[in-house]
């Protein structure tokens, strides 16, 4: 390893943990001001509160079992399920979260509590602001809220409620605060069962509102964004500058009015604690451009929030995957070996419409490097397929070039003798396609780039007077999965299919016009050419439809094992 992969590596180790430290440290916060509200504000006032510490006291002034055995027992129950959803980082400190605010706790009452004058010997937790009981039930709310969100905020709860709140928020786009509210409503309503005491219950309902709205206040805060428009002569500069800060931009063409000349407008949309950064160095590009912000209180997408949202009726429980293609029959074979469980679009569906050149040097290698493409600019979890036809008699040919096959010299095909040798396909790929994306025209219902009539000529004419005519037709597919944003956890896999056969003397009378061995490649155990042999039976015997069934096979597998 180079000293410069090393350096790199201890630098991410030290910012991972620093990372980490800062977690701990606000969460640890976010429990000392819980504790302060409940210490100061909540215990001495005598006001009831929700979450796992109200059913614990509820069941034990009904059943007589201990608080902290019901305290513990709900606890751990909620902390395997939240284990299993919201994953072992979250569960490490909420645990930490749990212990530490049993600590402060004890710690908080240790420090204010005062004598009792009333009673020699026993001690008693002061109230700070006289008998404004309604005053406390607020601040200590606020307080409680405040604390509450630092936790949240940091991958971390206090436990409790708080854990079923953040299992629902991962899936549904329903506030932290209005999930504890809604658990709370049911225990503090609860209370009055045994306590009788309705003011009791009208506090706790007071409390449990002002905790959530402030709860929600918070975390709404800390995630709202402001759109950028900014209008100046100098857009080139202010959007790199941006984009430079890990921000996306829009460019707009605009058209001042006034001067009756093109005007290029940047548009961005940005998180609020960094609208000053931006704004200060809009303005040393540019001191006088002209920049209209607004709010954004709501924004969803890579690098903002995740839309949680429920799926449409006619698409829930469907797997979303792209095949990357356009090809009318290849989306129809693909859809009826998956089935109904799956929603297969075209590229056209995304939005592509370009044809992904390629480049690489086997059917692997074009495969994977069109999945990751689909992937790297649309997001989607994709299948990719590339197909080759082999001859024994010309030693494997025409291979890799079947799609092209008529215009390849016979020097190209030297130099590549290895046709299985799996390229390499690095970020210079991806960046060349990214570059045809940006500038290439659409090529939807354009003429293929390959003649499918002087393919046929060329590979009969190299057969004439062979008598081995034993040919392989063999469809490798890539199936990418992973998070758009994160490249590092992409996960590619490789399914193949193969279809023995041999070549005929002559083409079929309607030479395919998207296949160009359809119309000279008889399957083992036929006949007729595939392109005689009709869409039913190549659907069920082809070569694609074989490696599509494997990869079907794969998934339900592990859609089964979850």
């Amino acid at each position: 390893m180079s000293n410069n992969a090393h350096l790199s590596g201890n630098r991410e180790l030290y910012l991972r943990l620093m990372y980490e430290l800062k977690d701990y440290a606000l969460i640890s916060l976010g429990v000392i001001l819980y504790s302060f509200g409940v210490t100061t504000f909540m215990l001495p006032y005598g006001l009831t509160t929700g979450g796992v510490a109200g059913i614990s006291s509820i069941i034990y002034y009904a059943t007589g079992i201990e608080v902290q055995v019901t305290y513990i027992i709900i606890n751990i129950l909620l902390l395997i399920a939240a284990i299993k959803i919201l994953g072992v980082r979250f569960c490490l400190k909420t645990i930490y979260a749990v212990f530490f605010m049993t600590f402060t706790l004890w710690l908080m009452q240790r420090l204010l509590e005062v004598p009792d004058a009333a009673n020699d010997g026993a001690y008693i937790l002061p109230r700070l602001i006289g008998d404004e009981s309604f005053m406390a039930c607020m601040l200590g709310a606020i307080i409680e809220g405040i604390g509450l969100a630092l936790c949240f905020e940091n991958n971390g709860s206090t436990g409790g409620t708080d854990i079923i709140a953040a299992i629902v928020n991962k899936y549904r786009q329903v506030s932290l605060g209005s999930v504890i509210m809604a658990c709370d409503v049911v225990i503090i309503s609860s209370c009055y069962f045994v306590f009788h005491d309705w003011a009791r219950v009208i506090y706790g309902f007071v409390m449990l509102f002002t905790c959530s709205i402030t709860l929600d206040y918070c975390i709404r805060r800390q995630h709202q964004s402001v759109q950028f428009m900014i209008f100046s002569r100098n857009p080139d500069a202010i959007a790199s500058a941006i984009v430079s800060l890990g921000h996306g931009v829009t460019m707009l063409n605009g058209e001042g009015w006034y001067t009756r000349t093109s005007r290029k407008v940047v548009v961005s949309v940005i998180r609020r604690r960094e609208q000053s950064i931006v704004q200060r160095m809009v303005k040393s590009i540019d001191p006088y451009a002209f920049i209209s912000l607004t709010d954004a209180n709501s924004v969803y997408g890579l690098g903002f929030d995740a839309l949680k949202v429920s799926e449409s009726k006619e698409n829930k429980g469907k797997r979303v995957l792209v095949f990357a293609s356009n090809s009318t029959h290849k989306l129809a074979e693909a859809r009826a070996i998956f089935g109904e469980r799956y929603d297969i679009r075209s590229l056209a569906d995304i939005g592509c419409y370009i044809d992904i050149p390629e480049k690489a040097n086997s059917p692997e290698g074009n495969a994977m490097l069109k999945a990751r493409f689909v992937k790297r600019y649309y997001g989607f979890d994709c299948v990719a397929d590339d197909t080759i036809l082999e001859c024994e008699a010309l030693n494997g040919m025409p291979g890799i070039y079947s799609r092209n096959y008529a215009s390849i010299d016979e020097e190209s095909m030297k130099s590549n003798a290895n046709l299985r040798n799996m390229e390499v396909l690095d970020e210079g790929v991806s960046q060349e396609m990214l570059n045809i994306l940006h500038s290439h025209e659409p090529i939807v219902d354009k003429p293929k780039d390959h003649n499918v009539k002087a393919n046929v000529d060329k590979l009969l004419k190299q057969l004439e007077g062979k008598s081995n005519r034993k040919a392989t037709l063999r469809t490798v597919l890539a199936f990418i999965t992973g998070d758009f944003d994160d490249s590092t956890n992409w996960k590619i896999e490789t399914f193949d299919g193969v279809l023995r056969g041999e070549i005929a003397q002559r083409a079929t009378d309607n030479v395919s016009e998207s296949y160009f061995y359809d119309s000279v490649f008889i399957p083992e155990g036929f006949d007729k050419c595939s392109q005689d042999l009709g869409t039913e039976i190549n659907n069920q015997i082809s070569q694609r439809s074989i490696a599509i069934t494997k990869l079907k096979a794969h998934l339900d597998a592990k859609s089964n094992r979850k």
